[in-house]
């Protein structure tokens, strides 16, 4: 092998060697830039797999939050159906007291809210027919037992109420029909209701 041969050869193991090298650091720093992005990778994908977490937390929450509110909400709708429903049955029972019970019922009425016990007594047509004159008459009773002027008499005219009466003195009237009755009464006794239905 003569010089220059030699020269060659040791110029190309030279740049061989300083190629491996300059590789080889390459592939070092290679894989640390890979490792440094991995980890930081690594901990984005954990930073919002907590913030995905802590999100459908919050989601969840939420969710459950809604529900018992619309489950509280839905509960408070029935019970206020139900109290509703007690008012009408009892509106119902009333309707259907036997026709003495109902008469005795009709005459209460009429002497309580009597001012000057010479109203006129203004009934459905159908309670006007089955029992006007009783009523008034019974009424009357009442109002003398008590001492006080009886002189209330049935109207000819005749209103659509379910039941009751209403009470006339020229152009003053007294509503006591039943069902007014019981929708008045439904604000001071609906709290007593729903304690005897929901004990």
């Amino acid at each position: 092998m003569n010089g220059i041969e030699k020269i060659a050869d040791l110029i190309t193991r030279d740049a061989r060697q300083e190629i491996e090298s300059i590789l080889a650091k390459a592939n070092e720093d290679a894989a640390a830039v890979t490792a440094k992005y991995q980890q930081e990778a690594d901990a984005a994908v954990r930073k919002i797999q907590a913030a995905g977490e802590e999100q459908a937390k919050e989601i969840q929450r939420r969710a459950k939050s809604a529900a018992e509110l619309e489950a509280r909400q839905a509960f408070l709708a029935t019970k206020q159906a139900l109290i509703t429903k007690a008012f009408s049955l009892a509106l119902e029972r009333l309707l259907a007291l036997p026709q003495p019970e109902y008469i005795a019922l009709l005459s209460r009425l009429a002497a309580e809210a009597s001012s000057s016990g010479s109203e006129q007594l203004i009934l459905s047509p159908k309670d006007h027919e089955a029992c006007g004159a009783q009523v008034t008459d019974q009424a009357n009773a009442l109002l003398t037992q008590k001492g006080k002027p009886a002189s209330l008499t049935l109207s000819a005219e005749t209103r659509p109420i379910l039941g009751g009466l209403l009470l006339k003195a020229g152009d003053v009237e007294v509503n006591c029909s039943l069902d007014t009755i019981v929708r008045l009464s439904k604000d001071s006794l609906a709290l007593d209701v729903a304690a005897a239905l929901f004990a």
